[in-house]
Parts: structure tokens; C-alpha cells; sequence
């Protein structure tokens, strides 16, 4: 069960998706919280406790109510750290106010800038390349692919790459579609997508 300070939190910034969701055209869409589901949320925290994971790299944090979820789920592992990027300064600065406010910003590492650039960087500065136990990919559609191939390496055998919207919205289906055809050709990886809100495609890294 998460804990009353966390669960205020996230209560928080579920309140404020609903507002911008019931008044549409109000706040700027580069402003809007665009998070994962709270039953999303839900999902991937039991599930990341169920596979005792340590090491998470997320790309596109918005307001980290993701990363909340994620680092929750791994805050009773001595090894539990999150790196997550986005490239909103606004964004990045709402998201630390969050970690403080849920008391997880000590297990989460924030990169600003481009995506590929940091994951790039991120890969040359690795001690090994097999590293995270679970990546999550929540960011511009269009490259969902080459962030999938920039990270696989990264990822342990048994690890699993997560990724968002891969059935809604319908306008970003051209992206995500071709994205899971991509994956489900790695012979290296087993695939499920997931209907739990917005859509999850889950891959498994095969040993």
C-alpha cells in the first residue's frame, strides 16, 4: 500500500488532469499534466515490486506522476534508483516539487534535454551495458522506435521495456502501431500489449 504522503500527491495531480480534461482549450497543451492512468500507475507499481526491480530509466516525465508510481514501487530496495529526462524546464521544475511533497526525490535522477542525446550519453557512460530492470517510454510517439532500439541494450536480461498510448488517443496509432510491429520482430523479446487505460505494450528482454 502506498503511503498516505504519496497517495496525496498523486491525488493531486490526478485532480488537476481531470480539470484541464473537463475544460478543454483552457490550459496550453505544452502545459497540460498528460500522465499515465492512475490504474496504469497502479499496474506497474505492483509490477515492479513483483519483479524486485532496482534500476528504472523513464523517458518523458511530464510532472513525474509516473516516476512517483515507479519510485514508490522501489523505494524498500537499498538499490531502487529512477533516471528519468524530459525537456521542459516547467515541467521538470513541477515534477520536483512533486518528489519533494511525496518524499521520493532522493531515489530520482533528473536529465533536461533531448531524449536521444541523453540516452546516448547515458549508454556510453554505463559500467556495463545490461543495467536497468525496467524502461519506460512515455514521450514523442514519432521516435518510440529508435528510443526502443537506443535502450535495449541497456536493459538486463529479464528486464522489460514499458511503453504508453498504445491504443489511445487514435492519432498517435500510426506511431505506436509500427512501434509494436518493431518490437515483436526482435527475436530477442516477447511482447503483450496491455488495454489498461491509455494502452502498454510490456517487452521482456529474453535471458
Amino acid at each position: 500500500m502506498i503511503s498516505a504522503k504519496i497517495d496525496s500527491v498523486l491525488k493531486k495531480i490526478e485532480k488537476q488532469e481531470k480539470f484541464e480534461q473537463d475544460n478543454p482549450g483552457q490550459i496550453p497543451n505544452s502545459e497540460k499534466v498528460l500522465s499515465i492512468g492512475r490504474n496504469t500507475g497502479i499496474f506497474y507499481n505492483i509490477f515492479l515490486q513483483g519483479i524486485c526491480a532496482a534500476k528504472i530509466l523513464e523517458i518523458g516525465m511530464s510532472v513525474g506522476y509516473s516516476t512517483i508510481w515507479f519510485a514508490d514501487a522501489i523505494s524498500g530496495n537499498k538499490d531502487g534508483a529512477i533516471i528519468t529526462i524530459d525537456q521542459d524546464q516547467k515541467k521538470i521544475d513541477r515534477a520536483k516539487k512533486n518528489f519533494e511533497e511525496a518524499g521520493v526525490a532522493d531515489l530520482i535522477n533528473i536529465h533536461h534535454g533531448d531524449a536521444l542525446e541523453i540516452l546516448n550519453k547515458i549508454g556510453k557512460n554505463l559500467n556495463f551495458r545490461d543495467y536497468f530492470d525496467f524502461v519506460f517510454i512515455d514521450a514523442d510517439k514519432e521516435r518510440y522506435i529508435q528510443y526502443f532500439d537506443v535502450v535495449f541494450p541497456m536493459v538486463k536480461p529479464g528486464g522489460f521495456i514499458g511503453a504508453d498510448n498504445i491504443l489511445l488517443p487514435e492519432r498517435f496509432q500510426k506511431y505506436t502501431q509500427a512501434y509494436v510491429q518493431h518490437v515483436r520482430k526482435n527475436k530477442k523479446t516477447k511482447s503483450v500489449t496491455i488495454p489498461i487505460d491509455n494502452g502498454e505494450e510490456l517487452s521482456l528482454k529474453l535471458k
